[in-house]
């Protein structure tokens, strides 16, 4: 099932962050390490840890693949790590 932006959820902290860097270029945020990740179950919780270690939400898309003769789809998060940023602390 893909996710319908209105039923997406972001944390005030992550919520924040998108509102100050979404129009910043990649190279001026100073972004050291970049990764993608399924967001369905497993992937979701490896998106929530690496959120809560400072990793910076950067864009959600759709994934479609075909895959024998099933066309499937999956929603997909990439994320980046900040080069000097502290760690994020949640309460």
């Amino acid at each position: 099932m893909t996710p319908v932006p209105s039923n997406i959820r972001v944390l005030p902290e992550i919520e924040r962050k998108l509102k100050t860097e979404q129009d910043a270029p990649l190279w001026q945020m100073d972004i050291a390490e970049l990764t993608g990740h399924n967001i369905e179950s497993r992937g979701r919780e490896e998106v929530n840890r690496l959120l809560g270690e400072g990793w910076v939400l950067l864009h959600i898309y759709t994934l479609r693949y075909e895959e024998n003769g099933i066309w499937r789809e999956r929603p997909m998060a990439i994320l980046g790590r900040p080069r000097n940023r502290e760690k994020v602390v949640r309460p």
